[in-house]
């Protein structure tokens, strides 16, 4: 290519000198610094697998993977050249089902890279809307720190803002459960880039990452038209309907929004967690959160404790009252029908709205009144409890609310505990750790100038080896939806360095307002050290503690009439076989099954009617052996 400087392929080790370098803390150096020649060294993530490696892959939190046949196909086969709007990128020349791409960490790491040209171009995807922050150092020792957003792989839509170009699509992925599914749908890979200076030579490039890229060849070149970047980060403007885009940072333009949004999402700003490796651990098996409500009002979600499995927090509905939100996703992602149970609830609380949602995949939601204020701080955490013992792949986990403030005498409260399957090559310790603030009801009301906001502190996980740990990595990203304006933003406390608060605001706020750029890494480890926090004695945090179990079939109902037994319960998995039993004799005269909403509603017939006095009738899973039971009288 004419002008292009030395390619960095991440994928490909043919006799390319380059050297990386495992950075340490933002701001502090490095840290425990490695050395290799060998970029094959750098990849750590499977994105392409086949029939045989399906299970591998590592493309979402979910397990997905490009089909490698429809890669081929697409002409990005194994060692591939390809060419995309004139710049010339190779793919990674290995077999399906072994790491074939490099994902960043929120853990700076810096590439060995000498080329000179005037732009960085990027072959990659991501697992959802993810980003790089950049700095881009130069022979002369002089650097530039630079964003560049990479879309998901699932949005195979046209950038609307050109930040982006589709390089190819492929049709349908693996999943963990089975190879070739959603043949129907294409899914992408995508270039970007970011504008150097041409008259400077580069001589390596260090970068974090929020989200999930996956990155499979990068090159410093010459490009004629330089690539459509972030106005300040990220927060690139929508286009407007005279085809000029307007700039935030300028006073009396109209308001703009960053360019992370789709046409119906829901208005949101994240906060992502990491500890100072840049990697939770595996082993880790509580998330602690602390939250501060600043400014709400109704359809607002303080979200404080996410994880690819689910997620938990405070919410203010549209009617104005409160509540705490508990929300599991069930064995596979995807979309299945309302009502129908797919994870087994272990424990839930004695009141309160629970709902199946088919958004969830079948996970169950719990929903209790919790009357919150704002100002005042409150905690919550997350328990898991992974169970790999013979015939289960399973999290356990459980969600806790502390309902007096702190600084008060704590009331910890449990609201359920959720037992969920997972994929047999799905770790099954809590990752990708986050919360979102967000405008749920998108009805345009935030366009008002309405403020929601809060501040987050104190996060921390808990491993059996070393109690807890801080949370001192925190990264910023966020999405808009394109019906609406809104600005999003996060930010240091003033004076409070280890709180970040999240904002999102209605259009007619002005964006001189914004403080942080999106895919902006605060580093918190110079905070002091956390408050006193939960007791191991609270929750079963370590590995190998006895599993709680607690009646898992609630509200147990029973009647009899002569030799008739009428018994209904809820909350089973609607693929739990069980049994019957009146004072411990098994009545039932097989395995039954409940429906498909996971409720369970028969008329047995007995032997003989009940003698007269108090008879205990109890409902057993035979899969999990959880029982529920209820009293009934025969007089």
């Amino acid at each position: 290519m004419t002008g292009a400087g030395r390619v960095a392929r991440l994928g490909v080790a043919a006799g390319l000198v380059v050297g990386v370098v495992m950075a340490g803390l933002v701001g502090s150096g490095p840290a425990s610094a490695s050395r290799t020649d060998s970029l094959a060294d750098i990849r750590n993530n499977v994105s392409i697998t086949d029939a045989a490696t399906h299970q591998r892959g590592q493309l979402d939190s979910a397990g997905s993977s490009f089909r490698a046949s429809a890669m081929a196909v697409a002409g990005y086969g194994p060692g591939a050249e390809v060419s995309v709007d004139g710049i010339d990128f190779t793919m990674p020349d290995v077999t399906p089902g072994e790491p074939d791409n490099f994902s960043p960490s929120t853990a700076e790491t810096t590439i060995g890279v000498s080329g000179s040209g005037n732009a960085i171009a990027f072959l990659g995807t991501a697992g959802a809307f993810s980003g790089l922050d950049l700095t881009v150092h130069y022979t002369d020792r002089s650097s530039e720190r630079l964003w560049v957003g990479m879309p998901a792989y699932t949005d195979t839509a046209a950038d609307p803002l050109d930040l982006s170009t589709i390089a190819t699509t492929i049709a349908g992925r693996n999943t963990t459960a089975a190879p070739d599914v959603d043949l129907g749908t294409d899914y992408a890979v995508f270039t970007t880039g970011v504008n150097i200076d041409p008259s400077k030579t580069v001589r390596s490039l260090t970068m974090a990452s929020i989200g999930l890229v996956h990155l499979y060849d990068l090159e410093v070149t010459t490009v004629e038209e330089p690539f459509v970047v972030d106005s300040v980060l990220g927060r690139t403007p929508q286009p407007e309907d005279d085809g000029v885009a307007c700039d935030p940072r300028v006073e009396g333009e109209e308001v703009c929004g960053p360019f992370n949004y789709w046409e119906n999402a829901d208005p949101s700003t994240h906060l992502r967690y990491f500890p100072a490796s840049g990697v939770v651990p595996e082993g880790a098996t509580a998330f602690y959160n602390e939250i501060t409500v600043q400014s709400s009002v109704p359809s607002t979600y303080f979200m404080t404790n996410g994880y690819s499995g689910g997620y938990y927090g405070i919410q203010e509905l549209g009617d104005g009252s409160k509540i705490a939100i508990f929300s599991i996703f069930g064995p596979n992602r995807g979309t299945v029908p309302d009502d129908k149970l797919t994870s087994k609830v272990l424990y839930r609380i004695g009141y309160g709205d629970f709902v199946i949602h088919g958004e969830y995949a079948g996970g169950p939601s719990i929903r209790i009144p919790f009357d919150w204020e704002v100002g005042k701080t409150y905690a919550t955490m997350i328990t898991n409890q992974p169970d790999a013992t013979p015939g289960n792949h399973a999290q356990i986990v459980t969600a806790w609310l502390n309902t007096e403030p702190i600084g008060q005498r704590p009331n910890w409260l449990k609201l359920m505990t959720v037992k969920t399957e997972r994929p047999s090559e799905t770790p099954l310790q809590m990752t990708g750790l986050y919360s979102f603030l967000e405008d749920f009801i998108r009805d345009g009301s935030f366009t008002e100038g309405r403020v929601r906001q809060a501040a987050y502190g104190n996060a921390a996980i808990y491993h059996a080896r070393g109690g807890w740990r801080p949370l001192n990595r925190i990264g910023f990203t966020g999405q808009l939806s394109g019906k609406y304006t809104i600005q999003n933003d996060a930010y240091p406390m003033p004076g409070e360095t280890c709180v970040i608060t999240e904002k999102i605001t209605g259009g007619d706020i002005p964006f001189a307002d914004v403080r942080s750029g999106y895919g902006t890494i605060w580093d918190t480890t110079k905070c002091d050290r956390p408050r006193k926090l939960p007791a191991p004695s609270l929750a079963p945090l370590a590995i190998r503690a006895p599993i709680q179990q607690a009646t898992t079939f609630l509200d147990v109902e029973a009647s009899v009439g002569g030799d008739q037994l009428s018994v209904s319960t809820e909350l089973l998995a609607n693929d739990e076989p069980v049994q019957v039993s009146v004072d411990s004799t098994v009545v039932s005269a097989a395995d039954l099954v409940a429906s498909s909403t996971g409720t369970l509603d028969v008329a047995i017939t007995l032997a003989n009617p009940l003698a007269p006095g108090h008879h205990a009738v109890e409902v057993s899973g035979r899969s999990s052996n959880l029982t529920g039971s209820t009293t009934i009288t025969v007089k």
